[in-house]
């Protein structure tokens, strides 16, 4: 599980270690733009400490967030988009260059963004989960095959992180997106192994599994 810290309503450093010492989480999730703070800001660097001494990864959620999905967490629906471009992670990587920091849903319309923050830190991965609907907000047409090819273009095979979006209520296991991720990568000819990177290795490299 991932304990999801909202910096600014705790003493992220100690809240932090407790979280991973005491109850076994096995990483963070951020959602800078609900919760109304910056990944720049000094309120989160107790919280990347614990993360680089603990070697936990931080996920942090940019770009746009589904009605449903702030429903389920309990989130205000105002959210400060700004808040949530993954350009912001780039000092906090900087700083902390032991933390492996993960942008979920390819940037969730940020994608641009998102491959120059991968482009600029090696410490930056992208996950794969969501049915990608934020494909139809960019300038131009693209297909789930031209995201994959130019994330690995950028991050590699080894920075890349599949993410199923399941639940453990309906729709449950999205096996739906999985057979989607498969063949796009199938049809760009990936190598056997470099998908294996994406849909396990990865994780269990970032997870100490």
């Amino acid at each position: 599980p991932f304990a999801q810290v909202t910096p600014t309503a705790c003493e992220s450093g100690p809240r932090a270690e407790e979280l991973i010492g005491r109850y076994g989480y096995r990483g963070f999730l951020l959602f800078p733009s609900a919760h109304g703070f910056s990944m720049d800001g000094p309120e989160v660097d107790g919280l990347l400490e614990v993360a680089a001494t603990t070697g936990v990864p931080v996920v942090v959620h940019c770009g746009l967030l589904a009605a449903t999905q702030r429903d389920e967490l309990a989130m205000v629906p105002t959210l400060d988009i700004n808040l949530g471009n993954p350009l912001s992670i780039l000092p906090a990587a900087v700083r902390h260059p032991g933390v492996r920091f993960v942008i979920p849903h390819f940037g969730a319309g940020f994608f641009r963004e998102t491959l120059m923050a991968g482009e600029m830190c090696e410490n930056v991965h992208v996950d794969t989960s969501s049915g990608n609907s934020w494909i139809r907000t960019q300038p131009s047409d693209l297909r789930l095959e031209d995201v994959f090819e130019r994330a690995l273009g950028v991050f590699g095979p080894s920075r890349i992180l599949f993410g199923t979006d399941s639940q453990p209520t309906a729709p449950g296991w999205r096996r739906d997106l999985f057979t989607l991720q498969r063949e796009a990568l199938g049809a760009l000819e990936v190598p056997a192994r470099d998908q294996m990177l994406i849909f396990r290795d990865n994780a269990r490299r970032l997870l100490a599994l």
